[in-house]
């Protein structure tokens, strides 16, 4: 039996550290960490701080770029009975479309864009701070 949980972006890496612990199948659909056009180091340590609202994070996008994940994260997720959501992250919608493209071909099921991200093009603002952006 399958549960509605998805787990948040990011939350579960690429699942490979988590399926030998649980049953991945069990999921409704998985979401992967975010992934961009080209690889990412992310951030450097530390990435998290404890604060007394919880924690801060600054990870950095840190990902293989879309087609290392294509090629060598996408076929380990495969082997699941659970739809594959793809988490992409973009500098500006050129970015967003190729990506798009790319996932779209690979046959994911499904893709959530990720609109936290600066827009180089807005002078680094966040997709998501305006509609316009956003619906661009």
């Amino acid at each position: 039996m399958t549960t509605p949980v998805i787990p948040a972006s990011g939350c579960f890496g690429y699942g490979e550290e988590f399926h030998e612990l649980y049953d991945i199948n069990v999921l409704g659909t998985f979401s992967f960490k975010g992934t961009t056009l080209e690889a990412r180091f992310g951030n450097p340590t530390p990435r998290i701080a404890e604060c007394t609202a919880g924690m801060i994070n600054a990870v950095g996008l840190q990902n293989p770029g879309v087609d290392a994940f294509i090629a060598e994260e996408l076929p380990f997720l495969r082997q699941f009975d659970t739809k594959v959501i793809a988490n992409i992250s973009g500098n500006t919608p050129e970015e967003y479309g190729v990506m798009c493209e790319k996932l779209s071909e690979a046959q994911v099921d499904m893709i959530e864009v990720n609109i936290s991200c600066p827009n180089v093009k807005a002078g680094g603002l966040a997709y998501g701070t305006r509609p316009e952006m956003a619906a661009e």
